[in-house]
C-alpha cells in the first residue's frame, strides 16, 4: 500500500515536470497558424454633396441661324451650383451610384449677331435678356475588375494573403490600394433656352431633354497615411468617364470627373475636382450641343 502511494506521487511530480524539461531542452515550435477567411464586406453608403463653380459653352439653333450660348448670347459667367452623389457599394467590388446637378445662368447684352431664334428676331445692337438652365439625374453601376495590391485581385479570383497584409506592423511604407473599374450608366439630360429680343418686343425659348445609356471606365488610388500625418488618414485619387447615345438625332453624352479627397477620418473627407457635363439634344425644331463644366468642392461622409 505504502509503495503504491509513493509511485504514484512520484509519476504526479513527473508529469508536471515534462513540460518544463523539455522546454529547457530544446526550443517549442507552435503550429502555424491558419489565416481566417476575409469576412464579406458590409454595405456602405456615401453622401458626397458639393458647390460646383461651373459655366455653360456650346451650341444652339432654333429655326434660324446657329448661335453660340457662351458668346453671342452672352452666358458665359461661371455660377455656383449644385452637384451631388450618393453611392451605396458592397463587398469589394461593386457599387451603385445615384448622381444629379443643377445649373442656371442668365446675361443681359447687346446682339453681336442677327437671325431668327424660334419667334424672336434679332438685329445687330438689339438689346436681349437671354437665360439658361440645364440639369442631368442619372444612375452608375460599378464594378472593380482588377486591384492588383488586394488580397483578392478580381471578383472571379481566388483570395490570397497580400504581401501588404504580411507586413510588419513596424514598416513605413505607405500602403496604397488602386482599383480599375467598368462603369454602366443611364442618364436624364434636360436644357431649356430663352432668348428675349426687348428691342423688337420678340422672344423665343426651347426645352429639351433625353435620356441615354453609356458605358465608361475608371481609375482609383487611395494612399494610407495614418500616422504619417497630422490630419489626414488617407488620400484617395479618382478619373473616371463614360460616354452614351440613345442613337436618335444624334443625340449623346459625355462626363469625365477628376478628384482628390482628403479623409480625415474613416467617415469624413474634403473633395477638390474638376466635372465636365457635355451632350447634345435635339427635337428636329432645335438643337443644343455643348455642355457644362468646373471646378468643385465638396464633403464625403460615409456611414
Amino acid at each position: 500500500m505504502h509503495f503504491t502511494r509513493k509511485w504514484a506521487r512520484a509519476l504526479a511530480v513527473a508529469s508536471a515536470l515534462a513540460p518544463a524539461c523539455v522546454a529547457f531542452g530544446q526550443e517549442v515550435t507552435e503550429p502555424p497558424a491558419v489565416p481566417a477567411p476575409a469576412p464579406v464586406g458590409d454595405f456602405q453608403i456615401t453622401v458626397a454633396p458639393a458647390l460646383w463653380l461651373s459655366r455653360v459653352r456650346g451650341n444652339t439653333t432654333f429655326g434660324g441661324p446657329n448661335f453660340t450660348v457662351d458668346d453671342e448670347l452672352g452666358l458665359n459667367a461661371y455660377e455656383g451650383s449644385i452637384n451631388g452623389e450618393v453611392s451605396v457599394g458592397w463587398g469589394e467590388f461593386y457599387e451603385a451610384m445615384l448622381t444629379g446637378w443643377y445649373f442656371s445662368t442668365d446675361a443681359s447684352l447687346a446682339a453681336t449677331a442677327a437671325g431668327s431664334f424660334g419667334n424672336a428676331t434679332i438685329a445687330i445692337g438689339d438689346r436681349l435678356s437671354n437665360s439658361f438652365s440645364a440639369a442631368s439625374v442619372g444612375g452608375e453601376f460599378d464594378v472593380t475588375l482588377w486591384q492588383p495590391f488586394a488580397d483578392q485581385v478580381t471578383p472571379w479570383s481566388a483570395r490570397i494573403p497580400s504581401l501588404a497584409a504580411a507586413t510588419d506592423a513596424g514598416d513605413d511604407t505607405p500602403k496604397a490600394d488602386l482599383r480599375f473599374k467598368a462603369i454602366g450608366a443611364v442618364r436624364w439630360y434636360g436644357a431649356s433656352l430663352t432668348v428675349d429680343d426687348q428691342t423688337s418686343a420678340t422672344s423665343g425659348s426651347w426645352t429639351l431633354n433625353a435620356v441615354m445609356p453609356g458605358i465608361g471606365g475608371g481609375i482609383e488610388l487611395d494612399l494610407d497615411l495614418k500616422g504619417r500625418t497630422p490630419w489626414v488618414d488617407t488620400l484617395s485619387f479618382e478619373a473616371s468617364g463614360a460616354i452614351g447615345s440613345n442613337f436618335t438625332n444624334e443625340q449623346y453624352f459625355t462626363f469625365i470627373r477628376a478628384g482628390i479627397t482628403a479623409n480625415f477620418t474613416p467617415s469624413v473627407g474634403v473633395s477638390l475636382g474638376y466635372r465636365l457635363e457635355d451632350f447634345k439634344l435635339n427635337d428636329n425644331s432645335a438643337t443644343f450641343d455643348g455642355g457644362v463644366q468646373g471646378l468643385f468642392i465638396g464633403a464625403d461622409i460615409k456611414f
